[in-house]
């Protein structure tokens, strides 16, 4: 039987760099990284965290090594990267190295952590426009649906939009709280509308 024991390793060649994460459109949790250089190690501990101990999680490497039974093991023949389902919850992801000694397994800190990762709510956005006879504008129509109970009121805030006429930007707009969920506008003919999340409101809604 394997047992698990942590030792400190500082050395440049047990270091894990490019250490990264994303979501996707399926809000699965995407984190990627580049092994040591140093191939006796051969395994990378996985775990991930919600609720309280996600918001303030302390140390990674006691969490990882807490219950080595929760954890998934990565093998470095095998992938540099672990996809996960984020699920309903917001969740931090916690990484650790290792190698095989003998009968143990040594587990290696920094531990690496993510952010706290949010399933995101996605914003359906529908465009349309239509020339405006005899006038120099268009009426551009759009709608808006959410997949989240708290979309609507997550996008009244996060949804912007930009004009620009010949590639050219005139501004930035937010969306006024009472279209949030469709309407339309009017713009010349030589404008087109994008509309965009805010950054700060990234990791909560997405436009699809």
């Amino acid at each position: 039987m394997r047992t698990y024991v942590t030792r400190p390793h500082p050395e440049p060649d047990m270091a894990v760099t490019r250490f990264k994460w994303r979501t996707d459109l399926e809000n699965n949790a995407l984190i990627s990284w580049a092994w040591p250089k140093n191939t006796d190690v051969k395994y990378m501990l996985a775990a991930s965290v919600s609720g309280k101990d996600a918001e303030n999680p302390g140390d990674p490497m006691e969490y990882i090594m807490r219950n080595p039974a929760s954890h998934t093991v990565i093998t470095r023949n095998l992938a540099a990267h672990y996809t996960v389902p984020i699920g309903t919850e917001p969740k931090r992801y916690f990484f650790a190295p290792a190698y095989l000694q003998g009968k143990e397994i040594t587990v290696y800190g920094p531990a690496l952590a993510t952010d706290l990762l949010y399933a995101k709510i996605h914003a359906r956005l529908r465009i349309t426009g239509r020339p405006i006879p005899f006038s120099p504008y268009k009426r551009i129509s759009f709608t808006l649906s959410y997949d989240g109970g708290h979309g609507l009121t997550i996008g009244k805030d996060a949804l912007y939009y930009s004009l620009y006429e010949y590639s050219r930007l005139i501004g930035t707009y937010p969306l006024d709280g009472g279209i949030a969920a469709g309407g339309y506008m009017h713009i010349k003919k030589t404008q087109h509308i994008r509309f965009f999340i805010k950054d700060e409101y990234a990791h909560l809604i997405a436009l699809v």
